[in-house]
């Protein structure tokens, strides 16, 4: 690419591939975390290079394959967090006795969006900040009483007994009180911008990202925790992230495209024995078969047979054609995005 990046990226400014493309299968809850913006990125980068190795974003987005994908993402109402607290005692020494008390005294009210940040910044801080003994003692506490005999739970409990079994005696056992729950069927995806935590739960998922490998962890793992800079870079806000099924761009192809120039995402169905006109785009593309087979042909130039978990590199205004075979195929692909 970068020996001739005019022929492969087409667009004028890019002299690389502007994403990175994944398939992920997850088993096991993958660790809380959240990916600073461009701005920041670069200040880290030139702070501690050896911790934040580039000086780019990383804005993502998750796409269901299965429909058993479960992720966090983003702070739960002040209401829903307040009720949380009123229910665990030790979820209350987690974010500050009086911290809880003006926690319930606003969500029970009015507030504006500025003092709900500052609610929810000064308990997460007061969280992060706990010695680790603090917290295992009560973890301990919490999970006894979810685990007794008789005690109903509810799906947020259940979660935090699930991250318990995964994780045992990580502090971030206790995020499911301060995050959403998301539960989403193959098909869905929502954006994650930066600055927002998250964490995928389980389930099958494609994930575009920007290229990028700066990660701001919250909890949930044994790496680092860049505790300052967690706590000042997070945005906040609450609410879960817009859901989208994607947007039709003819009888086969789906288009995923986030508020990003970085990439978006088109998943092509092809039903069996078809020929589809794979359109060129000015920019390069990865694409990667997620089932059924075929051929992909550009003219005489080159022909590819594609089959579960084969992958390509596609340049800039590359136009070829899709040949399915007699199951059909499935095609995701992956580009810059020239739909902004």
């Amino acid at each position: 690419v970068r020996s001739n990046p005019q022929l492969h990226c087409g667009l004028s400014t890019e002299t690389d591939v502007s994403f990175l493309f994944k398939v992920l299968s997850i088993n096991k809850t993958l660790s809380i975390q959240a990916h600073p913006d461009k701005k920041r990125a670069e200040r880290l980068h030139a702070a501690n290079p050896s911790a934040y190795k580039d000086p780019n974003h990383k804005p993502e987005m998750a796409i269901a394959l299965s429909d058993d994908f479960e992720a966090m993402c983003g702070f739960r109402s002040l209401q829903d967090i307040a009720s949380s607290a009123q229910k665990h005692p030790e979820f209350v020494t987690m974010i500050g006795v009086e911290n809880a008390k003006r926690l319930i005294k606003t969500a029970s009210s009015s507030h504006t969006p500025e003092q709900s940040r500052d609610m929810l910044q000064t308990m997460y801080h007061h969280y992060m900040s706990l010695p680790d003994e603090i917290i295992s003692v009560h973890l301990q506490s919490l999970l006894g009483r979810l685990n007794s005999l008789g005690y109903i739970v509810d799906s947020t409990d259940e979660l935090v007994l699930r991250l318990s079994h995964q994780h045992p005696g990580d502090s971030g056992i206790f995020s499911p009180y301060f995050f959403n729950h998301m539960k989403l069927r193959e098909g869905d995806a929502f954006f994650i911008g930066a600055n927002e935590p998250h964490a995928y739960i389980s389930g099958e998922i494609l994930e575009c990202m920007a290229c990028s490998d700066n990660v701001v962890r919250a909890g949930l793992t044994p790496k680092l925790k860049d505790i300052p800079t967690l706590v000042e870079m997070l945005t906040y806000k609450t609410g879960q992230p817009d859901v989208t099924t994607g947007i039709s761009l003819d009888k086969f192809t789906k288009l995923y495209h986030p508020p990003v120039p970085d990439f978006a995402i088109e998943v092509m169905d092809i039903p069996p024995s078809q020929v589809y006109n794979m359109g060129k785009v000015n920019a390069p593309s990865v694409i990667l078969c997620l089932n059924g087979s075929g051929v992909v042909e550009q003219g005489i130039v080159k022909s590819i047979n594609i089959g579960f978990g084969v992958a390509a590199f596609v340049s800039a205004n590359t136009e070829a054609k899709l040949y399915s075979g007699e199951s059909g195929v499935r095609i995701a692909r992956a580009m810059t995005n020239v739909h902004l």
